[in-house]
């Protein structure tokens, strides 16, 4: 197959194409499994607000109405309660409804799904059936992130069709991230909204690719948009801004032609979501057609950013916005109160700069280009973009340095990483790179030997492993996919240390 315009400048891949389709199958089942463990091992209500989702999910598959968020639904001083004594039986979660602002298209989907799989947990409140409903809803969750893989894998091989390598590392990396597993595999929204997100960019790059531009595209445009404004409030920013800079790239310079399409596309996304902004300004009043304002009110005892600030300072602010994003961004679980060994943060650190730098040689990629594929960069650029001013507009409210917040922007990270880490393990880069971890290793182990500061063997240990996986890259370029695709799979392993070395030590007992 001959390089398409989105792939040029890309060393050859020598993955035959049907062994990529069975390395793909063999990485849904792997991550099937293990997020199947998660399921059914991670404690009940022991993931961020799953008695709220739940609580909502349980309200609609009752009555066939969407829940009022209304005072009394956030319980500041109980909700830590119940957290420190992990959630007793004895303890109820039936008043934890914070979330019932959210738009409803997930609890629709779940609502179908308990009374499909669960209808007896809707008339029973006891423990056994409650925990029946959960484990339907968390199911549905991890079904949907399996259907978001699928579709990241899909706009890769629309990106680059003659790499199927690369859509295997961005399904590796989205895939296995400790934390993303044990959000995936919780009674939440998260699934379902990454979904809805990756299939807007999958159009929007196999528009741009096909050069569609008739009515029929505009109208698969503007009702991926709605599903996004009827699922969840932190896709609003990514999916606008990368719908925007897609017919900005596309109309040749035409403000009005751009914004007929805009305007038509909005409409068709409007008349989806315009049922549910109604019936919140009749129960929430005007202008609060989200429930945003409502839910403001609510939750009246939550830790804001300004308060913080004026009790602990700005340096405490920022060591906890930078430590509490990481940790949280890879693995920090329950309710951010159960973290992994703090060497296993350390490789991650490491490894999260050569990530940091593939992000940047797979910018570059694509800024180098030029055409459809720039445009298609600067897509997913603006998506990343609206997650991370949503997750910082966030913060400048309430304290909230959660990782998790950013994996709205897994896809599109995950577009620039894949090409950038393909072209980190050229033979020529992998040398260098090679040499610079070696001489890490070195200055570490000497530095952990005569105690001269805060590293120790463990940091040498972790770098002489990218040094070493540098050096095979080098040497042996003919297995590319192989070194590409390695960390993703020691990653898969984490998933498993993560659940039973932390996880469940840490939250399976009740104290």
């Amino acid at each position: 197959m001959r390089p398409s315009r989105l792939d040029r400048g890309l060393p050859a891949d020598p993955l035959p194409v049907l062994w990529a389709r069975w390395l793909l199958r063999l990485f849904i089942v792997i991550y099937w499994g293990i997020g199947t463990l998660y399921v059914l091992r991670t404690p009940l209500w022991q993931v961020p607000d799953e008695p709220a989702h739940v609580n909502y999910a349980l309200h609609v598959a009752r009555t066939g109405t969407l829940p009022v968020l209304q005072p009394g639904d956030y319980d500041a001083e109980y909700l830590e309660r119940i957290k420190a004594a992990r959630f007793p039986p004895e303890m109820s979660v039936a008043s934890i409804r914070y979330e019932s602002h959210q738009p409803p298209l997930y609890y629709l989907l779940a609502a179908l799904v308990l009374r499909l799989v669960a209808p007896i947990s809707l008339a029973e409140t006891s423990p056994p059936a409650i925990a029946h409903a959960v484990y339907a809803i968390r199911f549905l969750s991890l079904l949907l992130s399996v259907g978001m893989l699928y579709a990241a894998h899909a706009l890769m091989r629309r990106l680059f069709p003659t790499h199927p390598s690369l859509a295997l590392a961005a399904v590796g990396f989205i895939a296995f991230i400790p934390q993303h597993v044990a959000m995936m595999a919780g009674a939440n929204n998260d699934a379902l909204a990454e979904l809805v997100l990756a299939l807007v960019l999958w159009r929007l790059v196999h528009d741009l690719q096909k050069d569609e531009q008739g009515w029929r595209s505009s109208i698969w445009r503007g009702g991926l948009l709605g599903l996004v404004l009827l699922t969840k409030t932190t896709v609003y920013l990514p999916a606008l801004l990368a719908w925007v800079t897609f017919h900005v790239g596309t109309t040749r310079g035409s403000a009005f032609r751009a914004g007929k399409r805009l305007l038509g596309e909005g409409i068709v996304a409007l008349i989806l979501a315009l049922p549910f902004y109604v019936r919140n300004l009749l129960v929430y009043g005007w202008p609060d057609i989200l429930g945003l304002r409502r839910h403001a009110e609510v939750v009246v005892g939550q830790l804001t950013t300004a308060e913080f600030i004026a009790r602990e300072g700005w340096t405490a602010f920022w060591q906890r916005a930078i430590t509490w994003t990481f940790r949280s961004f890879w693995g920090q679980f329950g309710w951010m109160g159960v973290l992994m060994d703090a060497r296993v943060y350390r490789a991650l650190a490491y490894f999260s700069l050569v990530l940091a730098v593939a992000l940047l040689v797979g910018v570059w990629h694509y800024r180098a280009s030029s055409g459809a594929k720039r445009v298609a960069g600067n897509i997913l650029l603006a998506a990343a973009a609206g997650t991370v001013v949503s997750y910082i507009g966030y913060n400048l409210s309430f304290l909230q340095h959660q990782g998790r917040y950013l994996f709205t922007m897994l896809v599109p990270l995950a577009a620039f990483l894949a090409p950038g880490m393909w072209l980190l393990m050229a033979p020529a880069r992998a040398r260098w790179a090679a040499a610079m971890a070696a001489a890490a290793t070195a200055l570490a182990l000497v530095a952990a030997l005569l105690d001269l500061g805060p590293f120790d063997r463990w940091d040498a240990l972790a770098l002489f492993g990218l040094a070493v996986w540098f050096v095979l890259a080098w040497r042996w370029p003919r297995w590319r996919p192989l070194w590409v695709l390695a960390p993703f799979v020691l990653l898969a392993v984490l998933d498993i240390v993560a659940l039973y070395r932390f996880i469940l030590p840490a939250l399976a007992a009740h104290p």
